[in-house]
């Protein structure tokens, strides 16, 4: 079964209303999100890490069948394109967020504090911001609360968004993925939570571990 948001935690979670007006952004073809395959591997690691869903981290929901996240395509700030795939070898927290979220204001300098903690060749903080407006904005938002560590990425047609929101890996914001180094989504949290705390960095730790 996939991964979804927890129902505790979603009265929690900033619902996104997509207006009629973008509804012509939802994906109607193949996504390029699939789950099993080649990360039927991945389902083991992901089991592990349930005894480590304690605390802040009580909501998150490791992966029956981990979703492979490789092919998502995503946009840099300055409108190029990059693959999640290019981050092959890293463990990423993949946090997808907006500027208007309240609940990802809150968290935001948690995940900036893990990134300091614990950012390195083997992990890494992407922030997935699914603006729709002037790429300025979430530049400025994240300058704004000193957010400026973690890898900056745009979703701003909401393609990646509504791709996972279409295999129900997404309902709202912000929604964090655990995505091992060979993109495979192992976890998620649906809400804020402390990123930086001793519970998630000791989650990390185990996602990042060689097998």
């Amino acid at each position: 079964m996939p991964l979804k948001p927890s129902r505790p935690v979603f009265a929690a979670t900033a619902i996104v209303a997509v207006a009629a007006g973008l509804a012509a952004v939802y994906v109607t073809e193949r996504g390029a999100v699939e789950s099993g395959g080649r990360c039927a591997a991945a389902a083991s690691k992901a089991k592990a890490l349930k005894p480590l869903a304690v605390g802040d981290l009580a909501a998150l929901l490791p992966a029956d069948t981990p979703a492979d996240f490789s092919d998502l395509v995503l946009r840099t700030a300055d409108g190029g394109e990059r693959r999640l795939a290019e981050f092959a070898g890293q463990t990423l927290v993949l946090n997808m967020w907006a500027t208007w979220c309240v609940p990802c204001r809150t968290e935001m300098p948690h995940l900036q504090a893990l990134q300091e903690k614990r950012g390195g060749p083997d992990f890494s903080v992407v922030g997935l911001n699914v603006d729709v407006g002037s790429p300025d904005k979430p530049t400025r938002f994240l300058a704004d609360i000193g957010a400026t560590s973690l890898i900056d990425l745009r979703d701003p047609e909401m393609r990646a968004f509504n791709e996972l929101k279409s295999k129900g890996l997404v309902l709202g914001l912000p929604t964090t993925f655990v995505v091992d180094r060979n993109g495979c989504a192992l976890a998620s949290l649906a809400g804020p939570a402390q990123w930086d705390s001793p519970a998630a960095l000791a989650l990390i730790e185990a996602a990042a571990k060689s097998d």
